[in-house]
């Protein structure tokens, strides 16, 4: 009989059901022997650590020898903004919302695409949409697509404020963004116009069986701004994330 390795998987707190899940998804014999809220202990047949790269919602894996592998780094990630989101919970985000490959998906607040990227790259949508006003978030991410050798013809980039996106099809499948948070970045009063923007935005291209899938500190604000007869808020996962509580929300049509 062979023995079992142990391993640890560490991972962002508040985000353990989604870690067990991708687990057992690609490695149905792993048992899981204990957990709590940054790590989960479990053991499996595989020996090499190696193996285990293509987990990608934990930020770390650990072995017996404490070895250990950054699960959160991704290869073509050449180029950061100031509070972007983590890798991990990029994917994490990107299993709420259910991606399917013949979806358009849209980042309002792409930063260096990271979401975007993910999308693509790892649950295959057909295309992505990124916009952001900084110009220079708009070049970071120009060289994160490229390193990611996508081609051209599965993503749109442009510079633009949420407010003016010239954006009109209602083509767009899932809303999928790191909203402003005004900690980091920005203010609250800034926030209050970008959230009312995204908004009036998302009315006007979402699908009509469409969703918005929104990081955001800005809890309060973004039900304020959502707190409308056709739209249905659900906040579905909070996560610790550098010491910060923001929320996912999963934004549907009613109706």
């Amino acid at each position: 009989m062979n023995r079992k390795s142990n391993y640890k998987l560490l991972f962002l707190e508040g985000t353990r059901e989604y870690i067990a899940r991708e687990l057992l998804e690609k490695y149905p014999k792993a048992d899981i022997v204990k957990q709590d809220s940054s790590s989960l202990k479990f053991n499996t047949d595989i020996s090499d650590i190696e193996e285990f790269r293509n987990l990608l919602s934990p930020v770390g894996i650990i072995n017996e020898k404490e070895e250990r592998l950054d699960l959160s780094k991704r290869e073509w990630r050449v180029k950061y903004v100031s509070a972007g989101i983590n890798p991990s919970l990029a994917y994490i985000m990107c299993m709420i919302g259910q991606l399917r490959e013949q979806d358009i998906v849209y980042d309002p607040f792409c930063g260096a695409s990271t979401l975007p990227i993910t999308a693509l790259e790892e649950f295959n949508v057909k295309r992505v949409i990124c916009s952001d006003i900084k110009g220079s978030a708009i070049e970071k991410s120009k060289e994160n697509f490229k390193e990611a050798n996508i081609d051209i013809d599965r993503y749109m980039i442009f510079k633009s404020g949420v407010r003016d996106v010239k954006l009109n099809k209602r083509n767009v499948d899932v809303f999928l963004s790191n909203l402003p948070f005004g900690i980091r970045v920005g203010t609250h009063d800034e926030n209050i116009q970008a959230y009312i923007g995204l908004e009036v935005c998302a009315k006007r291209i979402l699908r009509k069986k469409g969703k918005l899938i929104l990081l955001t500190q800005e809890k309060k604000l973004l039900r304020e701004v959502f707190k409308k007869e056709q739209w249905r808020v659900k906040s579905v996962l909070r996560v610790n994330e550098g010491g910060l509580l923001p929320e996912v929300f999963d934004i549907r049509k009613r109706g």
